[in-house]
C-alpha cells in the first residue's frame, strides 16, 4: 500500500488565490487513495451498520481518532493537515476535530445553507473544514458552496446542541433563505466532481449546504477541522462542547494546545507524535447507548423554528 506522508500534488499559489477569493478550494490527490480504502470499512461500520464501536453514544461519528486506528493514522500521517495548512497560509497545523457525515442512497435529506464560524469556541479565521469523501461523487451529491461568502461579517445562529437548548440571541442572524440565494444572480454556486484522494478546505465564514444522496450507494465524507496561526480561545455558551476539555480549560485569548490539540505538521518540521492523545474518553456509558438521531433532519427542524 501507498501511504503518502506529503500531498502527491504540492499546493500550488492557484490554489491557494483560489481559497482566498472563493473561501473554498478543491485539492486534487492530496492523499494516495490507499489512505482512503484505509478508512472505508470502519466508516461503513459506523454509518450504515450503526456498530457499537465504543465512539460517544451522543456523537457516534466524531472523534474517531480517539479509538479507530485507522483514523488515528490518517489524522497523525497522511498529507492532510500540511495540504490544509499550505493553503490557508498557516505556519502549522494544529488538531481540532473530526466527524463523518454519511446520507444513504436515494436520499433527499439537505442541510441547510449555514456556515461553521459560531460553532467553534474560539476567534480568529484559520479554522478550514476539510472535506474528504470516501468514496466518488459527482456534482450532484456533492457539498455546495456560495464562492466568495466567507467575506460577509455575519455571526449567524449556528444549532449546535448547546444552541438548541437556548432562545436566540437578537443579535444572530438566521440562516439564509434557499430560494432567495438560488434567485440572486449575482451568487456563483460550487460543487466538484471528486474521488478519493481529493479533499475540499473551506473557510468558517463561508457558506455550504448538502443536497440529497442521487447515487445508489452511501456517500460518507470525512470532516476534519484543524487549528491555524490566529486561532485563540473565546469560548461562549452556544458553541460546540469538545470531549475532554471543559470551558473552563478554554482561557480566552490563549491558543489551543496540550494533548488534545497536537502539532500535526509545522513548516519548520516539528510535529507531535501521537504518544500523549488520548485513546478513548473520560467518562464510561452502558454498553449500546448509541443515539440514532437523524442529525439533518433534526438540523432543518431547528432552522424552520428560527426562520418562522
Amino acid at each position: 500500500m501507498s501511504f503518502n506522508r506529503e500531498p502527491l500534488r504540492p499546493i500550488s499559489d492557484d490554489d491557494r488565490e483560489t481559497y482566498a477569493r472563493d473561501g473554498v478550494v478543491c485539492l486534487r490527490q492530496v492523499c494516495d487513495p490507499e489512505w482512503i480504502k484505509s478508512l472505508l470499512p470502519a466508516a461503513r461500520r459506523i454509518s450504515i451498520d450503526e456498530e457499537d464501536l465504543g465512539l460517544l453514544p451522543t456523537a457516534p461519528g466524531r472523534y474517531l481518532s480517539r479509538v479507530i486506528q485507522e483514523f488515528r493514522r490518517f489524522i497523525f500521517e497522511s498529507p492532510m493537515a500540511q495540504a490544509a495548512a499550505q493553503t490557508i497560509g498557516a505556519s502549522k497545523a494544529v488538531y481540532f476535530l473530526e466527524e463523518l457525515f454519511a446520507k444513504p442512497p436515494q436520499s433527499d435529506s439537505k442541510t441547510i445553507w449555514h456556515c461553521d464560524r459560531m460553532g467553534w469556541p474560539v476567534s480568529g479565521v484559520m479554522v478550514p473544514s476539510l472535506w474528504i469523501p470516501l468514496n466518488p461523487v459527482e456534482h450532484d451529491n456533492c457539498l455546495e458552496v456560495l464562492a466568495g461568502s466567507q467575506t460577509q461579517d455575519v455571526p449567524y445562529w449556528l444549532f449546535s446542541p448547546n444552541a438548541r437548548q437556548m432562545i436566540k440571541p437578537d443579535d444572530r442572524a438566521p440562516h439564509p433563505d434557499e430560494t432567495k440565494l438560488r434567485a440572486d444572480p449575482n451568487n456563483r454556486f460550487l460543487n466538484w466532481k471528486m474521488e478519493p484522494g481529493d479533499m475540499l478546505v473551506l473557510h468558517p465564514w463561508v457558506l455550504h449546504y448538502s443536497s440529497g444522496n442521487t447515487s445508489d450507494d452511501w456517500r460518507i465524507a470525512l470532516s476534519a477541522r484543524i487549528f491555524g496561526d490566529d486561532i485563540v480561545w473565546n469560548p461562549r455558551p452556544d458553541c460546540l462542547n469538545i470531549a475532554g476539555t471543559s470551558f473552563d480549560e478554554m482561557v480566552k485569548g490563549q491558543p489551543p494546545q496540550g494533548p488534545l490539540f497536537p502539532v500535526l505538521w509545522s513548516e519548520d518540521g516539528n510535529r507531535d507524535s501521537d504518544e500523549h492523545f488520548p485513546r478513548g474518553f473520560a467518562t464510561t456509558w452502558e454498553a449500546n447507548r448509541r443515539d440514532s438521531v437523524n442529525e439533518d433532519a433534526l438540523f432543518m427542524k431547528m432552522a424552520e423554528q428560527a426562520a418562522d
